[in-house]
């Protein structure tokens, strides 16, 4: 087994490669994403990453690939209630809604860098000072991308609380993948214990339907998503397929939950793994309350495989 990483010093890109078998990840410090994903496939290149077009373009982008904390997804009219005190988001706001946290197009720091025979590995870190005065509580967030053999993907997020004072915190992850063609064609599959009932802004109203139509593999067809699922806890895997291609999205700490969001244009799939529901600020689901100084990490990985896994 043979590893390659290159840094890419004028643009801050950073590339991992497993010289046995061709496998490219690329991560730009701009927001720590993962813009690249390249195997090999029929010994034909495949790009399974719809990642951002330009530095500046996150937002007209829909956040391709973007870290989203410390909250994902929406934020009811930007505003919540935290230790008695009203906090109101001023960073984005989609219609009336703060959306997507304050670090996606962060300016991210090689923190350390590690090549073993067996994996690739970077951690880049941000200092977030508190400057939005919907969050004025300073963190240290810390994103480790590791590729391993047989096209793995490892991805470790963790967030120190620089504050004197517990804060709330949820983190995600928003890449779009593509296996070619339309996700028309795509089939879907991963254990649901249920999805978030929402209003028409995309808010979660509190309540859980149950919807079990991805528990067996099933066709996307020219079905719209823009839905969070609450994952099954041990049964937790996510399977997207086309001939017979697979990518394999395993959440392994703090992520219970699944957005899924289907592009207008069919050409890729957001897969988003969530610690908590969207509004969590506000309704509480899947909260996380880091005390001062407190330390937390979520973590989950990303496999292509060649053939069906089932």
């Amino acid at each position: 087994m043979s590893f390659d990483l290159k840094i890419q010093a004028q643009t801050n890109h950073i590339q991992l490669i497993d010289l046995d078998n061709g496998t490219l990840i690329e991560i730009h410090c701009k927001g720590a994403l993962m813009n690249r994903w390249i195997v090999n496939n029929d010994s034909q290149p495949l790009e399974l990453i719809l990642g951002n077009e330009g530095q500046a373009n996150f937002e007209l982008n829909g956040f391709r690939s973007g870290k989203m904390s410390p909250f994902s997804c929406r934020i009811d009219a930007g505003k919540y209630e935290w230790a008695e005190q009203i906090y109101q988001f001023k960073k984005f706001y989609l219609g009336e809604h703060a959306m997507h946290g304050l670090v996606y197009d962060a300016d991210f720091s090689i923190r350390s860098t590690e090549l073993h025979a067996h994996f690739a590995q970077v951690t880049v870190s941000f200092d977030y000072q508190g400057t939005d005065p919907g969050f004025p509580f300073p963190f240290e967030i810390m994103v480790q991308w590791t590729l391993y053999p047989d096209n793995l993907i490892g991805l470790k997020t963790t967030i120190i609380n620089h504050s004197n004072k517990q804060i709330p915190l949820m983190d995600g992850w928003h890449p779009y993948f593509t296996l070619g063609g339309q996700v028309n064609d795509y089939t879907l599959e991963f254990q649901s214990n249920g999805k978030l009932a929402m209003r028409e802004d995309l808010i979660p109203t509190g309540e859980i339907l149950k919807d079990t139509k991805f528990n067996t593999q099933h066709l996307i067809g020219d079905t719209h998503l823009d839905d969070c699922f609450l994952l099954d806890p041990i049964q937790n895997k996510i399977i997207l397929s086309y001939l017979e291609m697979s990518i394999i999205v395993q959440p392994k700490h703090n992520y219970p939950y699944l957005q899924i969001y289907t592009p207008d244009d069919r050409k890729s799939i957001a897969i988003e793994n969530l610690s908590g529901a969207p509004n969590c600020f506000n309704n509480k689901m899947g909260l996380q309350q880091l005390e001062p100084h407190g330390v937390i990490y979520f973590e989950t990985s990303y496999q292509f495989k060649a053939a069906s896994p089932l």
